[in-house]
């Protein structure tokens, strides 16, 4: 199961041609700037319906061109495929179709094709601002209920207009928002508390074991809204922060404001690690949570690993493949110089890309 092929029309530099992917282990090799990302790029949009790198979708088509489309063929075994293609255009919104369907939300695709990305930016999960690890956590979830993503839309959709208000010192309509804001927040907070223990144990597992160490990293919880257990709680909060929201100009509580942090010995990780110790948790973070989506629903991932592998000594780079998690389908890119032939199956298909060409190699 996976992509059985992946084509390309005015996508990035890439040239349009369509590429065979029928194998579980896909090789990506070339030099950087080549289009090895741009490749991983495409799969993953025909995941999730939208890029990794930019928010701007007109910045994937080939310059001077007007129209760009991507396509692939996933295989969910037992006979059924899917077609799935994305048409991006200078003039019209994103138009994504499965089976030639066209589809409106996004929601569908995650359904379908859970995908998980390994790629050098996931150091943010770890090192970077608390958002960054609320939105890892939101994934998490959304991968496997896919009803958190109408509950995130609802509750941002509800804070954006109490944030207007706010700004607006409009004070009229604050009860009706602050009952919504309450309602939607604890949901949020309640599904996050639920998963963390679970997650916690999964993650342990996998970290002693592609660390090799005994110690006890964990990933903390602390939600905004700590001490609320009901609604009323909560709305009397907001109440009681109004002033202060006002001359901030912002709701300063909630699920918007909740922390994830890692706790080694007690104290803050982040603090302290390392780069390559940076590297490696965020690594076992993104195969924490393509087990944990098997464990929770069965489903298996396509993994995009792109240029993950470089900074990982090779005995930590042999422990980290042989701990995959369980998966479909994993892409793969290598530099030229990696020896990246240790790490082929008899089944492996390899792919040298270079500027934006891609020629299979024969082993």
């Amino acid at each position: 199961m996976g992509f059985n092929c992946f084509r390309s029309f005015n996508f990035r530099n890439l040239e349009d041609k369509e590429v065979n992917l029928n194998s579980p282990s896909i090789f990506l090799i070339g030099k950087n700037g080549q289009g090895k990302t741009n490749f991983i790029e495409g799969i993953y949009i025909l995941c999730f319906g939208a890029s990794f790198r930019t928010n701007h979708d007109q910045r994937m088509i080939k310059e001077e061109k007007e129209l760009s489309k991507i396509q692939g063929i996933f295989d969910h075994g037992k006979e059924l495929k899917r077609d799935i293609s994305v048409r991006l255009s200078r003039k019209s919104k994103k138009e994504i179709r499965i089976d030639s369907k066209r589809i409106h939300d996004r929601k569908e695709l995650i359904e379908n094709i859970p995908c998980i990305l390994f790629s050098p930016e996931d150091l943010s999960f770890i090192k970077g601002p608390p958002e960054c690890r609320r939105w890892f956590f939101n994934q998490t979830l959304s991968l496997f209920d896919i009803t958190f993503i109408d509950l995130l839309r609802d509750y941002k959709r509800v804070l954006k207009s109490r944030n207007i208000l706010l700004k607006q010192k409009n004070t009229e309509l604050f009860d009706i928002y602050n009952d919504k804001l309450a309602q939607l927040g604890l949901t949020i907070q309640s599904k996050r508390e639920l998963i963390i223990g679970e997650f916690n144990q999964t993650f342990l597992a996998i970290f002693k074991k592609i660390s090799g160490l005994e110690e006890n990293l964990e990933i903390i919880y602390k939600p905004s809204w700590k001490e609320m257990v009901s609604k009323n709680d909560v709305i009397r909060l907001l109440e009681n922060n109004l002033e202060k929201d006002i001359l901030m100009g912002t709701t300063t509580t909630g699920p918007h404001r909740d922390i994830f942090s890692f706790y080694l010995r007690k104290k803050d990780f982040t603090y302290f690690a390392s780069t390559g110790q940076v590297r490696l948790i965020s690594l076992i973070l993104k195969v924490a949570q393509a087990e944990f989506l098997y464990q929770k629903s069965r489903k298996k991932s396509v993994l995009l690993l792109d240029d993950v592998l470089l900074e990982l000594d090779a005995k930590k780079r042999e422990s980290f493949l042989n701990n995959l998690p369980m998966h479909d389908q994993a892409m793969f890119t290598f530099l030229p110089d990696e020896n990246y032939i240790k790490y082929r199956r008899e089944d492996t298909l390899i792919y040298s890309v270079s500027e934006g060409k891609l020629e299979e190699q024969k082993v």
